[in-house]
């Protein structure tokens, strides 16, 4: 006898207001489509039904996707789903056809691996009601309580509690009494690993930067850490936050870099162990100008 599959749907704004909540746990026969998933919400909770398949000057209003990949209206009656898969249904404004927040999996890997792999991918803020994309170029690796380096080295307090949670979520600080940080929460709850956002090359949402940042060159927007959180105004506020909800702040998928157009080196500024400040745990796109310096490949050229 074949086993019915369970997955999870994720509800974008204003959609997830008709069911009461943002994520719904589904069960439905094997072999079930995309257009089942939607059949079944659209049964159970009636005032989404018209919602769902609304449309603006021809278009669909609302965009789907299984595990971040985009399906088209017309491949809903087609693509067949899977157990633990995830169906997002967003609007455009909170996801977008071009912008599907990356699934949870993505994160609960190796930190280090992750760190490279988001190399290409954007960071979305919405800001305001408008849209603030940057594509991610540099990231730093923070991996577990032997690393020097990391918050979590000193063991779990208040502060870095948020590095011991799931995977996913996102993990802001202050340094300098001043400036924030964005890391991403990497590998299995309990463990403390995440990502540093390091630098971003400006896609969408320039000019709204130019002003967040108070008039600061298009090269010095988002070319270091508290640059980036400042142009896409991200404070403590959004410590904690799941980014795999496609709102207010997350991480969607991009072109893959190649490891040949990988630069990597020491992490800037850190203390610690000699592991701490030395292990080659940065890593950047090489050339891109939007990496802050030092330049991580030409440390290597210095240093070769």
């Amino acid at each position: 006898m074949t086993r019915p599959i369970q997955l999870s749907v994720r509800l974008g704004e204003p959609l997830w207001r008709s069911v009461g909540r943002r994520r719904v746990e589904v069960t439905l026969p094997a072999g079930s489509t995309v257009q089942d998933v939607l059949a079944f919400l659209a049964d159970q909770w009636p005032t989404m039904s018209n919602q769902l398949w609304a449309s603006h000057r021809g278009q669909p209003v609302y965009r789907v996707f299984v595990n971040g990949q985009h399906v088209p209206w017309p491949d809903v009656a087609h693509r067949t789903v899977e157990p633990g898969d995830t169906v997002y249904i967003f609007p455009p404004a909170a996801g977008g056809e071009d912008f599907p927040p990356l699934p949870r999996a993505v994160y609960e890997r190796d930190t280090v691996q992750v760190a490279q792999e988001l190399l290409g991918c954007y960071l979305v803020r919405v800001y305001q009601g408008e849209l603030l994309v940057g594509r991610i170029v540099e990231t730093e690796a923070y991996v577990g309580l032997d690393d020097k380096a990391s918050h979590a080295s000193v063991g779990k307090t208040q502060r870095n509690a948020v590095m011991f949670g799931p995977a996913g979520h996102a993990y802001v600080y202050v340094i300098y009494g001043m400036h924030h940080c964005l890391n991403v929460v990497t590998e299995a709850e309990g463990y403390p690993a995440a990502v540093l956002i390091r630098a971003l090359e400006p896609v969408r949402g320039v000019e709204i930067m130019r002003r967040l940042r108070g008039g600061r060159p298009d090269g010095e927007l988002t070319n270091g850490p508290g640059k980036l959180c400042q142009a896409l105004a991200i404070d403590r506020r959004l410590n904690g936050h799941d980014l795999c909800t496609g709102e207010t702040l997350w991480i969607a998928p991009g072109d893959p870099i190649p490891p040949a157009r990988i630069s990597s080196g020491p992490r800037v500024g850190v203390r610690g162990d000699e592991r701490a400040v030395t292990i080659p745990w940065r890593f950047a796109i090489t050339g891109n100008p939007y990496v802050s310096r030092p330049q991580p490949w030409r440390q290597s050229r210095q240093n070769g």
